[in-house]
């Protein structure tokens, strides 16, 4: 479980480590996968919401170590 799945290299590891220490199957599941428009070497089996490749924050996640309590989700403008 994680809270956002990104460029997937932290799922990866995990996943490959979890397979090598003798797991059958190992599923992910992300609250929000953002859609960066590059292949990623690993995808989340159960997906909350899809985001756009921006910078989001609120919810449990922060930006700049603020908002992470907001109740909904926030992206900052493109610069």
């Amino acid at each position: 479980v994680d809270d956002i799945l990104d460029e997937g290299i932290t799922l990866a590891a995990i996943r490959k480590k979890l397979l090598e220490m003798g797991a059958r199957e190992v599923f992910a599941a992300v609250f929000a996968d953002k859609e960066t428009g590059r292949e990623k070497p690993v995808t989340a089996d159960f997906v909350g919401v899809k985001v756009p490749n921006r910078y989001v924050f609120g919810f449990g996640m922060d930006a700049y170590g603020l908002w992470r309590n907001l109740p909904s989700i926030f992206a900052l403008k493109d610069t």
